[in-house]
């Protein structure tokens, strides 16, 4: 047991296996949270720690670890590798625990953090997706782009479908109810009676913007005879400027949008500034910015003609406000993720360590997009996008935010300086790596952990690399041609090849042109002799380091460097004209610092985060990120793995979205802004698609496409495919307009349908994936909370500003799209209430119903504030009995009256219930106000 147990999980990094065995008959089906778990955790670490070994080509001990069948079944003990859901009892998670004689690996235990994931699968009863392996996975890339756009639905070219004709019977308010209606001719279903005014004005109101219509409001509706009534009430709600919020926490769920970065080491974990993009959401959907325009300042806004009005800059916090790993990796890795699979719906990133398993997204193309985001960067100061309020706190304010800056920046102009200098003394060293050769390369990207500051920089040595690389193309180079053909030689060949390569350039006459000969490198080279390949780059290095001393005695600029002689100029130029190896940025100093400095950086960083986050008059900024001055080109990384760089591929457009023959590099800088361009393309079929799917669904409360963030080819085509794509087709013609979108949906039959269950349609459509009904949804917890305020009368409309912390007394009165979220301590009180996690880009908030919810508004101080509140407001006070309280309660609360029944209920309750003393809060009016919020009609809408 212990040999086969070893061996199968100690394999070495091996190749993705296709997956052939058979399922188990009563495998259970993955969820989507669980695929996704396994693609990106559990995956990688069985593909390249045991595949090898234990896959199709090799079977250690009979055992195969590349399905879930062969774990249950094991190898030749005749024992399972893992037991589904009883991770405690499992031989694998012992082995990996390295609890007593069995060690797996047993050179080198696991990171903790693949353990874990190994761990929390097998505890899920080892979930792994369907589909086995087909031909298309045999096919090249090219091939399975090409197949996947000629075959898979979302991939087609949107375009208005025809409309249906014969849908006689049906209440339709145009085309669009003309698709659904279809779909229900077909079922042989019926469309539900339109709802009453005040469940409709009810829903609409939630729907557009997050509130409660009023019972003035309901009332006035419910009078107004006219045919244009509805849509009146549509556009007067589309027009209001809390439009903004209610739509602007929707998106602000798919940008994984929180106030913090995560865990992070010897930095502040807030981000200050991160309410100015998510006033920029609330205030693109108010002014209704086109979508295509939305998505383009949210990538690239740095690139944009934005002329004085500099706070579309705040539209980059989609970039830069999502959780933070310590890890650029896997900060970029986020960011792929959050625009593909937020725009576009399909899963790039899981592409990261392999070629993905469903869709035709090879892993060039993921590092394709690596590259785009690998090439930007974030100041060290942000923008302001809004001129400060003078004021005596605000200068005090400013004059120690300079301070702390100037301690920080001084430290950072030091160790700019004293990394330069020390580059250039090092050169020789540099240049012998270079000629040494690959190395050890993931050591050497992890060299700023070394608290040495003479071991070399893994950033200045690709540097170096670069710059020889374009000055080595062939021997003609005066400096540069001698390096190529020396060091072209074999190590065994060149004592005797070095001295006639040699000779052969001191014919050429002197000179820095083209086919010439540097004479001071004529000389030095002359003058020693190198015997081995090592010689060369000491030679070359103290040549251009002698350099040094004419340079600064000429004045150390750029001035000085034309006063050398043109051989001098020649050699200077390498250390110190601009765009030289050790022409460094000062933005890129922490890139070079070893971990010491580090630290001492982000201290420093840390106290002026600090300040600015605490500070309640620091103007708003923009959370920017701008194109580096050397941009990445990217290599695919194998296996995922950064320490074994392979093809190199162009930051570009993913394949499935163009053909082979149609698709362009990026050209302009980091390709963000044509990555833009690209996403809201005509020719491009998902993200109208996508958007499209994502409105409907917060509307209906069900999308049209269940997997709103994976529209790959897996994803069947909906019931309602045809109601998507008319929608998609309507979208750029109207100018990408979301509020039109808006209108064109809530304004349809479909929507303003009862939402009453028929048991004859049940039967037939149970899921209502047809719409013969509409959703009754219950509240989320932003229009929950932001709902108990209203009617408490207490609810603060303001709109823009800082977050506010809602969960600690005194509670604040603000829109709850205001509060405050920490990632690494997201509130007890927002998970039971469902709300996204801000860790990633959430398609869709997760729906339970528990206790803790009721329990919350029993007990909460938060909700018992409301209701006394709600009891004291003029219009309960004013009343001169208990039964016009008991109404103006009802109106105030459900916009509407009591009937006679509930009067009569809550009139016996008040007369019965004993008066606030001791051990009781509320008096009965209170207790009662408390009650109604606690119902139904209250927490759900029809």
């Amino acid at each position: 047991m212990v040999f086969w147990l070893r061996h199968s999980l100690s394999c070495a990094f091996g190749i993705l296996a296709v997956i052939s065995g058979a399922a188990l008959a009563d495998e259970p089906k993955a969820t989507p949270e669980q695929e996704r778990f396994f693609e990106e955790k559990v995956r990688p670490v069985l593909a390249t720690k045991c595949w090898e070994c234990h896959g199709t080509k090799k079977q250690e001990s009979g055992l195969r670890l590349d399905s879930r069948a062969s774990i249950l079944k094991g190898g030749d003990s005749g024992k399972p590798a893992a037991l589904a859901g009883d991770a405690d009892k499992s031989l694998m998670i012992e082995a990996l625990h390295h609890r007593g004689d069995v060690q797996m690996p047993p050179e080198t235990k696991l990171p903790e953090g693949e353990i874990a994931a190994i761990t929390d699968w097998v505890k899920q009863g080892l979930p792994w997706p369907a589909g086995s392996a087909s031909a298309s996975l045999a096919l090249t890339a090219v091939q399975r782009a090409a197949a996947d756009r000629q075959s898979h639905w979302a991939y087609q070219p949107v375009s208005p479908p025809a409309v249906p004709a014969n849908v006689g019977g049906y209440h339709t308010n145009g085309p669009l109810d003309a698709f659904v209606a279809a779909k229900l001719q077909a079922a042989k279903l019926t469309q539900s009676p339109e709802a009453d005014r005040r469940t409709l004005l009810r829903r609409l109101s939630f729907d557009l913007i997050g509130l409660p219509a009023t019972s003035e409001e309901v009332m006035a509706f419910e009078q107004d005879a006219a045919p244009d009534a509805y849509e009146r009430q549509v556009d007067r709600l589309l027009a209001s400027p809390q439009l903004g919020a209610r739509w602007g926490r929707h998106w602000l769920d798919v940008a994984r949008y929180a106030d913090t970065r995560g865990y992070a080491f010897q930095k502040d974990r807030r981000y200050p500034y991160a309410y100015t993009y998510r006033d920029y959401v609330i205030d693109s959907m108010n002014r209704d910015l086109p979508y295509d325009q939305f998505i383009r300042e949210q990538l690239a806004a740095d690139q944009l003609q934005l002329g004085d009005n500099k706070k579309p800059l705040a539209a980059l916090g989609f970039l830069t406000t999502g959780r933070r790993f310590n890890n650029r990796n896997d900060d970029i890795d986020d960011q792929i993720d959050a625009v593909t699979r937020g725009i576009l719906g399909l899963t790039v990133a899981c592409a990261r360590c392999h070629d993905h398993k469903f869709d035709a997204i090879p892993a060039e193309d993921y590092y394709s997009l690596y590259g785009v985001f690998a090439s930007i960067e974030e100041p060290n100061e942000l923008p302001l996008i809004a001129q400060p309020q003078e004021s005596e706190a605000f200068q005090a304010f400013e004059a120690e935010l300079n301070k702390r800056r100037t301690t920080m920046n001084d430290f950072i102009a030091a160790k700019h300086r004293e990394t330069i200098d020390k580059s250039r003394q090092q050169t020789a060293d540099y240049l012998a790596r270079i000629a040494a050769g690959d190395r050890n390369v993931l050591l050497e990207k992890l060299t700023f952990l070394s608290l040495d500051p003479k071991d070399l920089r893994q950033p200045l040595v690709d540097r170096w690399k670069k710059f020889l690389a374009e000055r080595t193309t062939n021997n003609e180079h005066a400096l540069w041609g001698l390096w190529q053909e020396l060091l072209a030689l074999k190590d065994t060949d060149f004592a005797a090849e070095a001295p006639k390569v040699i000779e052969r350039f001191a014919q050429r006459p002197e000179g820095v042109e083209k086919g010439q000969f540097n004479p001071l490198l004529k000389a030095a080279i002359t003058a020693e002799q190198p015997a081995t390949r090592m010689d060369v780059p000491r030679i070359y290095g103290k040549l251009l380091v002698a350099t040094l001393g004419p340079w600064k005695d000429a004045g150390s600029n750029d001035e000085a460097i034309n006063k050398l002689d043109a051989a001098q100029q020649q050699l200077a130029r390498v250390l110190v004209a601009k765009e030289s190896p050790t022409d460094l940025p000062a933005t890129d100093t922490r890139n070079f610092l070893n971990r010491a400095d580090r630290n001492q950086l982000d201290g420093l960083q840390k106290k002026v985060q600090e300040f600015e986050a605490s500070s309640p008059v620091a103007p708003p900024r923009a959370m920017v990120v701008y194109d580096k001055k050397q941009l990445y080109d990217p290599k695919v990384f194998i296996r995922g793995n950064q320490a074994r760089p392979g093809k190199p591929v162009p930051r570009q457009f993913l394949l499935v979205m163009n053909s082979a023959e149609q698709r362009q590099p990026f050209k302009q800088g980091s390709g963000r802004k044509e990555l833009a361009d690209a996403l809201v393309s005509p020719s491009n079929p998902l993200t109208a698609r996508v958007l499209v799917n994502r409105v409907w669904m917060n509307h209906f409360g069900e999308p049209i496409v269940n997997t709103p963030s994976d529209f790959g080819i897996r994803t069947e085509a909906p019931p309602l495919q045809n109601a998507l794509d008319w929608l998609a087709a309507e979208l750029p013609t109207h100018g990408w307009s979301m509020k039109d979108l808006h209108r064109q949906i809530v304004t349809s039959a479909a929507y303003r349908q009862q939402s009453n269950d028929r048991a004859d349609a049940h039967q037939i459509d149970p899921e209502n994936r047809l719409l013969w009904r509409m959703n009754r949804r219950r509240l989320e917890w932003e229009p929950l909370r932001d709902n108990l305020l209203a009617v408490s009368g207490r609810l603060d409309l303001a709109i823009h500003g800082k977050s506010v912390e809602l969960t600690k007394a005194p509670f604040p009165r603000r829109r709850s799209v205001y509060g405050s979220l920490d990632r690494q301590d997201v509130p007890n009180l927002f998970r039971v209430f469902d709300i996204a996690s801000p860790d990633s880009s959430s398609p869709r908030r997760p729906r339970t119903t528990v206790p803790q919810q009721a329990l919350f508004l029993m007990n909460s101080p938060f909700v018992v504030e409301q209701a006394q509140a709600l009891a004291q407001r003029p219009e309960v006070t004013a009343a001169e009995n208990n039964s016009d309280k008991i109404q103006s309660l009802y109106r105030l609360v459900f916009g509407r009256a009591a009937d006679d029944e509930e009067r009569k209920i809550a009139e016996q309750f008040l007369s019965s219930t004993p008066p606030a003393g001791e051990g009781v809060k509320l008096n009965p009016l209170e207790q009662l106000a408390q009650l109604l919020l606690l119902t139904n009609e209250f927490t759900y809408v029809d």
